[in-house]
């Protein structure tokens, strides 16, 4: 409770006093010297990868400038964004948005997620399990599957490979295909989302979608 109590006068103090020479004074005590790093909103990054970029010298004070801290953060492969807060009376927290991966891909005998631009990430994998399509590191692959997932999450799901043909693309869902353009819109597969619910609805099989040639969709296969 007394502790407590410290804490909310002293930060009172720095809300009153709010000058510079209050701010340094308090950064020579060592009760605000900073005792852990909290890592939020990081779903593949780890605490002691942040812990490692964020490179805070011994005795740092939470009432150092955060500026330069928030800037090594942003700069670790992987994270778009990232501030950092201070928790009274030692505690810095390390708020991220990460790149998210929206597919995995073959790299010298190993799997690497992808971002949306085709670009590896260097998060694990496994940790957790990754739960997503295998593709070429094609920026139009890679996105075409980003745009998919946002539109229609329900057959991102089904997506088992992603692959490019020249100008266009096929997305393999094992019991059959669809083929788009490269660089198809959110509006092109949102058409061929709407041709899948109806063959489904109506308990047609088919063995390929083909969009490249929008407005029509061709149905090719069993049942079509």
């Amino acid at each position: 409770m007394k502790r407590r109590l410290l804490v909310g006068a002293l930060a009172l103090l720095l809300l009153v006093a709010g000058a510079a020479g209050t701010r340094a004074l308090l950064k020579k005590l060592s009760f605000f010297t900073v005792r852990r790093i909290e890592l939020v909103g990081a779903r593949y990054l780890t605490a002691d990868a942040m812990t490692r970029a964020l490179r805070l010298p011994a005795r740092a004070s939470i009432f150092d400038d955060t500026g330069p801290l928030a800037r090594r953060a942003a700069t670790l492969p992987g994270v778009l964004e990232a501030r950092i807060v201070r928790r009274l009376p030692g505690v810095l927290r390390v708020v991220v948005r990460e790149a998210e991966p929206v597919a995995l891909a073959e790299r010298e005998g190993r799997l690497v997620l992808l971002d949306s631009a085709g670009r590896a990430l260097p998060f694990d994998p496994t940790s957790p399990a990754a739960d997503l399509p295998l593709a070429e590191p094609d920026s139009a692959v890679a996105g075409l599957l980003a745009r998919l997932r946002e539109s229609d999450p329900e057959l991102f799901a089904r997506v088992q490979r992603g692959t490019r043909l020249r100008q266009d693309i096929a997305l393999d869902l094992g019991a059959g295909r669809i083929l788009f353009r490269a660089g198809a819109s959110d509006a092109a597969i949102r058409d061929l989302s709407l041709v899948a619910d109806v063959l489904t609805r109506q308990g047609r099989a088919w063995r390929e979608l083909d969009a490249r040639f929008l407005p029509r969709v061709i149905v090719r296969g069993s049942g079509a």
